[in-house]
This record gives structure tokens, C-alpha cells and sequence, in this order.
């Protein structure tokens, strides 16, 4: 095996390394950097075979270099998320179309040992420079508009997409016209490589980043070392069939080790409910660690909150009792009814926020849920007076393990929510219905209102982010949905929210089965 043949070598089994180690361990790179590398690693073992002079297999082989347009095009999709319409289905089938002509009528393209275009070839070899052409045109475009971190990842693809195709199909062009530079692909094609492993591995995490970084560059110094090994061998030998000292390098520098550990790992992941394999074991200990953190983070805003509680709720109470003696003394009725409104105002604030962070253990039992729900909204009600709105009740009987005293707490502040937002309006109409479905009970508070502020939805079930301003006549703490959606993960439900086709606001509380 000659020098050129064994960088080649190396440098298909670098990409293997590759492309196995980022299928294993890579969570947000797409399929593209696989692809580009797998097929990276095909092409450099079709010029290996080339170099090698193994006549018909060469010829066969070497359109399948094709498919790196394609990959390229997916990889691009990956980083920025989108592709004109229809360029990557038309990238795919165009490439599979001249792989597959080459592979069975190589002589269409070029002659023996690739050299001599064939009748096709200048055809092809212009609509591969346009199709190049104009993919290197729309990479130049996004990377003008975009900035920072995602400019770089567009550029480094453009860069990658330019040495690609000097590697790849100029490369092969050059060797049909008789030009033969066949070795100093692998220093294009690395180049290559490198640039989408940077594109791809970019947005992950930076542990995971480095991870990935590690684990590619132990795959690929150890897959590079035994292919300069078996190179060396075949040079020391110097005697038998060049294309079997080519396959012998190919067997001993294949990344074997990242082969075995995928495999392992999809088995492992095929056969047992509970796998613990190492990357699962990588995301259970960041997700407890984040836990923890977390965990960290409520006690000590549980102790602020308790700090915050004691210094607020003392003045309250001495307002309450400079309020009765002014009420006493004379006062305006109306004043002081204004200044307990407020300090109420500032009690019940007092008193989410003590919820929020230092929420009590959950008390399971089996409850009639209709009952919960059905009283939950009567007190709600109540709180409105004798011209509080009418609310329609569709309950389902039926009996579930859940936190009764939690359950009525959420369905008053959605249904208080309900009501607040069809105060005024002549034809109210609020509705809660409860009925099972599969997997669970599904509870639903719906209205007529006019609806959750567009601004806010993103954040809606966030702490202190509220649609009722401290100006409005029932001014909202911020905490109630945040309070309703952490009791509804913690009895492992979900709360939802929803636009219904004809206004107003729907709110979707799931418990599962227990």
C-alpha cells in the first residue's frame, strides 16, 4: 500500500470514528453529520481502492462519492433548520440516480481505472458544478444574515461545502482528465470534516460538547494509528495482491471499539425496560444533578420567602389595627375599606408566595372527584357575591386517587380566573367539565373572556407573570397558574392552556392513572 493510500486509509477510518461516535453520544446534531461522515469514509476507502489500482471495483465504488452532495445538503438543513422547498428530497434522489449509474454502468462516466470521460461525463460534471454552485450561493446568503455563534456555523459550512468539492468531485474530475492528485484529497476532505463536526457539535451543551470532541479524537487517533500500521505492514511485505493489503488495512484500522459500543447499546436499549448504558447514565446524572440544583435553589428561596413573610405580615397586622381605630374614630367608611382591601391584597401575596416555595407534602386519597370540583367552584363563586356569574357544571361521576384539598385549590384560582375574565360581559359563559379518558381524567375550565394576552403566553405558567395589572379591579399576584401547574407535575398531571375556535380561554388539567 503507497503513503497516499494509507492517509487515505486513515482518513476513511478518522470519519468512521466519526460518524459512529456522534450517532452514539450527539443529542442535538441532526443526521446530516452521520450521513456526511459515513459517506466521507466511503469515498476515502473508494480512492484507497483506486490508488490501489483494483480496476473494476474502483470504478464501481467511486460514484458513490455522490452521496456527499447529498449529506451535505442534509447536514446544511440540520445547522440551519430549514432548506429551500424541495432542494433536499431533489439532493437525494440526484445523488442515489448517479451513484447507482455508476455503480452498475461505471463505463457511462469515465473508462478503465477512471481515467477517459465517458459519454455522460460532461453532462453530469455540469450539473454537479451548478447544483455546487448554487448550494455554496444560498450558504453565502444565510451566513450574511445571520450573527455571532450561528454566523460561524454557517461559514464554517460554506467552508466545508468549498473543500468538500475539492476533495470530492474536483478531485475525481481532475484524475477522469488525467490530472492524478488523488492523495491530497484526504488533507480537503479532513478539512471538510472538521468544519461540519464544528457546525453540528456547536449547539450542544458544552459538557456534551466536549464529550463528543473527546470521544472523536480517541476513535480517530486509535483508527488512524492501526491504519498507518497496517500501511506500514503492507510496505514491509511488499509482496501479494495490492487490493488484499487495502482490505487487510481496512479490517485492522475500522473503529471497532465505537462499533462495539453502539451495538451493545442498542441492544441493551432493545432488551431491557430499565438500560443503563453510558449515554443514558450521562443524562441521568446531569438531569440529578440539574435536580439538585433546583432543589438548592426552592429551599433557599423557600427560606427568603418565610424571611420576607415574618417582616410583612407584622406592619399588616398593625395596619389592620390602625384601620379598625380609624373606622372607630370616624373615618371615611369607604378609605378604609380601601386600605383593608389592599393589605388583604398583600396577605394573600404573602401567602402564595410561602405556597409556591415551600409547598406541603401531598396528601393522597381516594376522592369523588365531582364532589371536589363541584364544591371548588361554588366557593369560587361565593367570593363573586349574589351577582357572581353562572357556571356551567358537566362532571363525570367518578372516584381517583389525588390530593382533594390541592385538586379544589386549582380548580378555585381557574375558575376564579374564569369568572374575573367574564365579570361584565352580558352573555357570561364559563363551563367545567370532568370526564375519564385514556390514561387518565381529563378536568377543563373554559370561558368566554376575552382571552390570555398574546404577550404573556409564552411565559403564562411562569411565576409573577399575570394578565391582570395592579390597576385593575381584581389585580392578580402572578402566582395562582404557576402555583396550579407545579401541583399538577408534582401529582404527575399537566395543565394546559388553549384558544378555543370561539374566544375566550381554556385550561386542560391531566392526572394520569396513579
Amino acid at each position: 500500500m503507497n503513503p497516499s493510500a494509507t492517509l487515505l486509509l486513515a482518513g476513511a477510518c478518522v470519519a468512521g470514528a466519526v460518524a459512529l461516535q456522534t450517532l452514539r453520544l450527539g443529542r442535538r446534531a441532526g443526521p446530516g453529520v452521520v450521513l456526511l461522515a459515513g459517506f466521507l469514509a466511503l469515498w476515502m476507502l473508494g480512492l484507497v481502492l483506486l490508488e490501489q489500482r483494483t480496476g473494476e471495483l474502483a470504478d464501481r465504488v467511486l460514484p458513490l462519492g455522490m452521496l456527499l452532495a447529498a449529506a451535505f445538503t442534509q447536514a446544511a438543513t440540520d445547522v440551519v433548520g430549514r432548506a429551500p422547498r424541495g432542494l433536499l428530497p431533489l439532493a437525494w434522489l440526484g445523488s442515489l440516480a448517479i451513484a447507482l449509474l455508476g455503480l452498475l454502468a461505471p463505463r457511462l462516466l469515465y473508462g478503465p481505472g477512471a481515467l477517459g470521460a465517458g459519454p455522460l461525463f460532461a453532462l453530469l460534471a455540469g450539473v454537479c458544478t451548478v447544483g455546487t454552485a448554487a448550494m455554496l450561493a444560498w450558504l453565502f446568503h444565510l451566513a450574511r444574515g445571520a450573527q455571532g455563534r450561528e454566523r460561524r456555523r454557517r461559514l464554517a459550512l460554506l467552508g466545508a461545502n468549498v473543500t468538500g468539492a475539492l476533495g470530492g468531485g474536483g478531485l475525481i474530475g481532475l484524475h477522469v482528465l488525467g490530472v492524478r492528485l488523488i492523495g491530497g484529497g484526504v488533507l480537503f476532505l479532513a478539512l471538510s470534516l472538521s468544519l461540519v463536526a464544528y457546525a453540528a457539535w456547536a449547539p450542544e451543551e458544552p459538557r456534551e460538547r466536549e464529550g463528543l470532541i473527546q470521544v472523536a479524537v480517541q476513535g480517530a487517533s486509535v483508527s488512524a494509528l492501526m491504519a498507518l500500521g497496517a500501511g506500514a505492514l503492507s510496505l514491509a511485505l511488499g509482496t501479494g495482491p495490492l487490493w488484499a493489503y487495502a482490505l487487510l488495512g481496512a479490517a485492522l484500522a475500522l473503529p471497532v471499539d465505537a462499533a462495539r459500543q453502539l451495538l451493545g447499546e442498542a441492544v441493551t436499549r432493545r432488551l431491557f425496560a430499565r438500560p443503563q448504558t453510558v449515554p443514558l447514565l450521562v443524562e441521568a446524572v446531569e438531569q440529578q444533578t440539574s435536580r439538585a440544583e433546583h432543589a438548592e435553589t426552592l429551599a433557599e428561596v423557600g427560606r427568603l420567602a418565610s424571611a420576607v413573610a415574618h417582616e410583612i405580615r407584622n406592619p399588616l397586622g398593625v395596619i389592620l389595627a390602625e384601620a379598625k381605630l380609624l373606622e372607630l374614630s370616624g373615618a371615611d367608611a369607604e378609605s378604609v375599606q380601601a386600605l383593608r382591601e389592599q393589605v388583604a391584597r398583600a396577605s394573600r401575596f404573602v401567602d402564595d408566595l410561602l405556597q409556591y416555595s415551600r409547598p406541603r407534602p401531598l396528601r393522597l386519597a381516594e376522592e369523588d372527584l365531582a364532589r371536589v370540583v363541584g364544591e371548588a367552584t361554588r366557593r369560587a363563586r361565593r367570593a363573586f357575591g349574589e351577582g357572581a356569574p353562572e357556571v356551567t357544571l358537566a362532571l363525570d361521576a367518578l372516584r381517583w386517587d389525588v390530593d382533594g384539598e390541592a385538586l379544589g385549590d386549582v380548580v378555585v384560582n381557574l375558575v376564579t380566573n374564569a369568572l374575573i375574565a367574564v365579570e361584565h360581559r352580558p352573555e357570561a359563559r364559563v363551563r367545567v367539565s370532568q370526564r375519564r379518558e385514556e390514561g387518565g381524567v381529563r378536568i377543563e375550565v373554559e370561558d368566554n373572556g376575552p382571552g390570555v394576552p398574546e404577550a404573556i403566553l409564552p411565559r403564562l405558567f411562569e411565576p409573577f407573570v399575570t394578565g391582570r395589572g395592579r390597576d385593575a379591579a381584581r389585580p392578580g399576584t402572578g402566582l395562582g397558574l404557576a402555583l396550579c401547574a407545579k401541583w399538577a407535575r408534582r401529582q404527575g398531571g399537566t395543565l394546559t392552556h388553549a384558544r378555543p375556535a370561539t374566544g375566550g380561554a381554556r385550561f386542560v388539567l391531566f392526572l394520569p392513572k396513579p
